[in-house]
């Protein structure tokens, strides 16, 4: 700022020298009240961070981080979309990341915010891609058989046959719509022949049976996420049990189901995390207009893998 040429003797007021601002007086008002040695507004909005960002970014004022990174931080539940196109315009990665992750929750469609206007169509694009990528990513674990050994109570739901003794209820048993196991030849050794309580055949069997609220669930699992990725929208108690229909299955189903929906919603969350986002990658600097490579970059599944 003391960078800036000094005022010609023309540029007087009251006999002094001033240098005139292109910002409008809501920007200075706002700064000011930050920058001076008096109470700070308690609370600021998220339109007023990104005012507080430019302006901090042109004047290269940095007693205005924490203020604007703690706005930014509070107003991600309530507008990640806006906090995320200020983060990817001005600068946290770190924020602009959490943002992006939680704008799964919302349906593709709702990607909107007052603040899109003030960043980038580039930007926003990027934001749809990753929205999108995680919906095919989560979309996919429903279709994999590769996870299931993370439930312990896997072979008492599961059995080569739909007749066998080993299946919590037979009334009910469907066969599974996905033959055999994907992904058997990938660097994960063969899940279901990994547990312990199964036979070490199961594995390569191209059918399996069990009950049909079961295959229900993952098939519906499988659909939402294309407009919704969150591992929340697949996992609140109404929609795991929303398909369970079977009055002969025994007392504790339904708590079994349930916990099988929490290694469903791990395993969601860990492709979910597995799925990079653009401002991972490149980063805005709070000091210039420029966008510098940030090496360190997550891969996306290999389902999504060309």
């Amino acid at each position: 700022m003391f960078n800036i040429p000094q005022p010609t003797s023309e540029n007087l007021h009251d006999g002094l020298p001033f240098v005139t601002l292109s910002e409008d007086s809501k920007t200075l008002d706002l700064a000011l009240r930050h920058l001076y040695p008096v109470r700070s507004p308690t609370r600021v909005e998220l339109g007023d961070a990104r005012i507080l960002a430019e302006f901090a970014r042109k004047y290269q004022i940095d007693a205005l981080e924490s203020v604007i990174l703690r706005s930014l931080t509070n107003s991600i539940e309530d507008d990640p979309v806006g906090v995320y196109a200020i983060t990817a315009t001005y600068r946290d990665k770190t924020i602009g990341r959490t943002a992006a992750r939680s704008t799964l929750k919302l349906p593709i469609v709702r990607l909107q915010s007052l603040h899109l206007q003030f960043t980038t169509t580039e930007l926003y694009g990027e934001l749809v891609q990753y929205h999108t990528a995680c919906g095919a990513a989560a979309s996919a674990v429903a279709s994999e058989r590769t996870w299931f050994s993370s439930w312990e109570l896997l072979c008492k739901f599961l059995s080569t046959a739909r007749q066998s003794p080993t299946l919590k209820c037979r009334v009910c048993a469907t066969q599974d719509l996905i033959a055999g196991l994907p992904n058997q030849t990938s660097g994960s050794s063969s899940v279901l022949s990994s547990s312990p309580k199964l036979p070490t055949h199961f594995s390569a069997i191209e059918t399996r049976y069990g009950p049909r609220y079961l295959w229900s669930y993952l098939h519906r699992s499988s659909l939402v996420p294309a407009q919704q990725p969150a591992a929340e929208a697949i996992t609140t108690i109404e929609f795991v049990l929303k398909s369970f229909d079977c009055a002969y299955c025994p007392s504790g189903t339904l708590r079994d189901l349930v916990e099988f929906s929490r290694v469903f919603r791990a395993e969601t969350k860990n492709a979910l995390e597995r799925v990079s986002v653009s401002i991972l990658a490149t980063v805005p600097c709070w000091h210039c207009s420029k966008r510098h490579a940030h090496i360190s970059r997550v891969p996306l599944p290999n389902c999504l893998q060309s």
